[in-house]
């Protein structure tokens, strides 16, 4: 009988590395920068063609290798960064593990051109496939050079996985921006078919590359925050409660100036702003967290993006206490100016309302019964929290998230006008200019199309600055550019992405929920009977356009039985 345990292919193992470093373009981007920050490069550039599907080429200044080095650093686990197995709860570098270059020549046709400072010449190899096909002298700056041309063209079935053009460049996009903040002393450009899409000259100023890569008006709404315990040292840049996302792509996160994704640190940022932004909002936060390399695991996923802590409590803390205390530090400040006749009443951050209790009184007037000639058999008997609307028909009772079941009626609406092509435009006097960071204006710039169909004329008018000349005629002018920055965070964050039908959804619902009745809003009685009589016969099966469910519905008999009644 055979055996069924056998050694893989050299090939197929090569292939099962690669997809677990490269999943596409942007991981090839991360990973070849990460190597010439590592060089110790002062300039970075990455050129691509096609989304990176052609052609990814990444260039430095940095040290090079020598001609003996190029054919060792194509193998797997070759690393100049570790030597033994301590050496892996101590690194300095981003990257470690060896297994880059080799993935990447594995899963593409791949040509390096290198050359050290005390050498004259350089050293070329090509590589196709996983096999080097040659290694000869060539002339060449100092630093290294590594071109990489059509990505898996030898793994079709990974291949296939791949979006859009529009799609990987904005992945890759993503890398080279958060590798631009990381390393601010650092000049890094980036091409695209032939066009330089960005370019941020090295500067002595985080806060500099901050602006230059998310825009100033994101920058002037950050405040810095600082903690120095001894050993963990946090640094970085929080919004303001008055400022917010749709989504967390606004949260920026390093640690030895390694960007991460970590759970425990994204909770975090979100305890410390647990009592100032609403729910389901997010700050814009970058967080630079410095350990001793001792004290945390980078070791924990192949692409070097999860981390572990040895201390993670302390880590939490140290982070909440670092936002903490510089939301305490503005709003002492705040006061301050108030006080002494500089701020005005509207900076004050709002209080909540108080002494609403468990039980709200209930104004008399909602008790009254339906009118004679009502089409609905129920009575509003009033508002719970100034959120529910609480209804009673003859064996139930009803209530009604307003701002879902207004959210749901103002979409319905806003899609019937659009499909009808019967949105009102109304034209700015003087256009609105918005300056935007790159991921917004990236995202921006790829839908104008579906903006312009909902009623928003925009116009790019410098790299990352937009003219609002026009809005639907339902959005409040003072409004409408925070508007479409929230619809670009809706877009940015919808799971279906892309454009068309799901781009225009995302405008639309983005257009709902802004417009929508909020919670914790007091209505009047004859406000809550237009919104029960529009929605109603209720359906069960009835969501906002987030998904959330409209009402909730408690059977007479089920209430009976609570109070031990037959």
């Amino acid at each position: 009988m055979p055996s069924k345990i056998h050694i893989l292919p050299e090939h197929v193992a090569q292939a099962i590395a690669a997809g677990e470093v490269v999943e596409r373009p942007a991981s090839v981007i991360k990973e070849l920068m990460e190597n010439a920050i590592d060089a110790g490069s002062s300039e970075i550039v990455v050129e691509l063609k096609g989304g990176g599907l052609q052609l990814i080429r990444v260039y430095d200044n940095g040290e090079g290798m020598d001609r003996d080095d190029v054919p060792v650093a194509l193998e797997r686990y070759a690393t100049s960064k570790i030597q033994k197995v301590e050496d892996l709860y101590a690194v300095h570098s981003l990257g470690f593990r060896g297994e880059a270059l080799p993935s990447i020549a594995s899963v593409s046709k791949m040509t390096i051109k290198t050359r050290v400072p005390h050498s004259i010449s350089g050293t070329k190899a090509v590589c196709e496939g996983g096999e080097i096909k040659s290694i000869s002298d060539v002339g060449c700056p100092i630093g290294t050079e590594v071109e990489v041309r059509q990505i898996f063209y030898n793994v079709p079935v990974k291949r296939k996985f791949l979006k859009s053009i529009r799609s990987e460049l904005r992945h890759s996009l993503n890398h080279f921006l958060r590798l631009s903040l990381a390393h601010p002393f650092i000049s890094f450009k980036l091409i695209h078919d032939n066009r330089m899409l960005h370019e941020h000259p090295k500067t002595e100023s985080p806060l500099v590359r901050i602006e230059a890569v998310l825009g100033s008006d994101i920058a002037s709404h950050l405040q810095p925050c600082q903690l120095d315990d001894g050993e963990i040292s946090i640094l970085g840049f929080a919004s303001l409660p008055s400022v917010s996302k749709g989504n967390a792509d606004g949260i920026y996160l390093f640690v030895n100036r390694r960007g991460v994704r970590d759970r425990m640190l994204y909770k975090a940022i979100l305890e410390a702003y647990r009592q100032l932004i609403p729910t389901g909002k997010f700050p814009i936060v970058l967080l630079f967290v410095t350990v001793p390399p001792s004290a945390v695991d980078v070791n924990v996923h192949p692409t070097k993006a999860e981390v572990k802590f040895r201390d993670s409590e302390r880590i939490f803390r140290a982070v909440t206490e670092a936002l903490r205390s510089a939301h305490d530090q503005r709003l002492t400040d705040t006061v301050s100016e108030f006080e002494s006749g500089k701020g005005e009443l509207a900076d004050l951050p709002s209080r909540p309302r108080e002494g609403r209790g468990i039980f709200p009184m209930v104004n008399e007037p909602f008790l009254a019964e339906w009118k004679v000639g009502r089409r609905i058999p129920f009575r509003i008997v009033g508002q719970l929290q100034g959120t529910y609307i609480l209804c009673e028909g003859e064996n139930e009772l009803i209530f009604l998230d307003q701002h879902a079941a207004h959210e749901r009626v103002l979409f319905h609406r806003y899609k019937t006008q659009y499909e009808t092509k019967s949105i009102v435009s109304e034209r700015f006097l003087i256009p609105i200019a918005m300056e935007l960071s790159s991921e917004e204006s990236f995202v921006l710039a790829s839908h104008l199309e579906e903006f312009h169909s909902m009623g928003f004329e925009i116009d790019p008018i410098g790299e990352k600055t937009y003219a609002l000349r026009s809005r639907p005629s339902f959005v409040d002018p003072q409004d409408a550019a925070t508007m479409v920055r929230e619809i670009v965070d809706e877009i940015s964050s919808s799971s279906k992405g892309g454009k068309g039908a799901a781009a225009v959804d995302s405008i639309l619902i983005t257009l709902a929920c802004h417009s929508a009745i909020r919670g914790n809003s007091i209505l009047r009685k004859e406000e809550m009977e237009e919104l029960v009589e529009t929605l109603y016969p209720f359906n069960p099966c009835a969501t906002c356009p987030h998904g959330r469910p409209i009402f909730f519905q408690l059977r007479l008999d089920e209430l009976n039985k609570q109070f031990k009644r037959k």
